[in-house]
């Protein structure tokens, strides 16, 4: 990145305001060494919406919802993998050597070679029926994925699984707005966002990948006393223990969880909406995405900062 902005397929982006006050105040962190964020440094800016951060093998890969592209990040470059005009690209997983795209505006789910190919679309579940705005995908240890389809004010959120076979089934209903999800270190628990009610609830995953056993897991507004008022869980990921990180688009950065729900630490950022996350293949560091809205869109950011938790 240089002081004007990051080299973007060539151009180099100017930085808005919002996004030069976020690498001021990482940078004026870094000298003070007083808080989690002393460690935080920008590493591509001048983007919209950020999100779907993942790491195939040790390169990052994610998404710009505004302006529907994925991305990657390559010797601290942003290169611009696919783009499909009104897909609203939202959450990014690999499966099988490729990427699956959830287009939260195209109401698909589109396959991608890692160059950026596009090799299939998924429009309907095994019965037929489309899905509502697509937002985030979790591999399980069988090869399956699962995606959630946050709905809308007239269709509750769902949750789908696509099985190795590629049959597409609705395992779950009656989401308020169905976001982040993972899947468990044991393989038989999904953790799943709701962040309308600020909560994580977590379902037994059967031996066919269906879903039963829905329970509330914990509510984050009164785990995470914070100045909002609501800590809205987004993205969730789980380290190699276990343990959740979970991006907050309330809430001022992520929290992470031990899976029997105990907090274990927060980790305080520099702007207002923190969707997704990704651990490093070391386990040393988080790089995650922050926006700000900006004159009715959102200028975003990837940041890079120390994992709090790396035993």
């Amino acid at each position: 990145m240089s002081a004007a902005g990051i080299v973007f397929d060539g151009v180099e982006r100017r930085l808005s305001q919002a996004a030069k006050l976020a690498v001021a105040v990482a940078l004026l962190l870094s000298i003070s060494g007083l808080t989690q964020a002393a460690e935080t440094r920008i590493v591509a800016s001048g983007l919209g919406y950020t999100e779907g951060t993942i790491f195939v093998d040790s390169i990052l890969y994610f998404v710009d919802y505004s302006n529907s592209d994925v991305l990657r990040l390559v010797e601290g470059k942003v290169q611009r993998v696919w783009h499909q005009d009104g897909c609203g690209a939202n959450g990014l997983v690999e499966n099988g050597r490729s990427l699956l795209v959830a287009c939260y505006d195209g109401n698909t789910i589109v396959r991608i070679s890692l160059d950026g190919a596009t090799i299939d679309t998924i429009r309907s579940d095994k019965s037929g029926n489309g899905f509502s705005r697509p937002n985030d995908l979790a591999t399980d240890h069988k090869g399956g994925v699962y995606f959630s389809a946050s709905g809308d004010s007239t269709t509750p959120g769902k949750i789908y699984y696509i099985t190795p076979r590629g049959l597409v089934l609705n395992v779950a209903n009656g989401i308020r707005y169905a976001n982040g999800l993972a899947v468990g270190a044991d393989g038989h628990t999904l953790y799943v966002a709701e962040s309308e009610t600020d909560s994580l609830y977590k379902y037994y995953i059967n031996l066919d990948g269906t879903l039963q056993d829905k329970r509330l897991f914990l509510r984050l507004d009164d785990l995470l006393a914070n100045a909002n008022g609501r800590a809205t869980p987004d993205g969730v990921r789980l380290d190699k223990h276990g343990r959740l990180f979970v991006g907050l688009y309330r809430g001022g950065g992520f929290a992470v969880m031990s899976p029997e729900g105990k907090l274990l630490s927060t980790v305080n950022l520099p702007g207002p909406h923190h969707a997704n996350l990704a651990i490093s293949p070391d386990g040393l560091a988080v790089y995650g995405t922050v926006s700000y809205d900006q004159d009715g869109g959102y200028e975003g950011a990837i940041y890079e900062t120390r994992n709090p938790v790396t035993e």
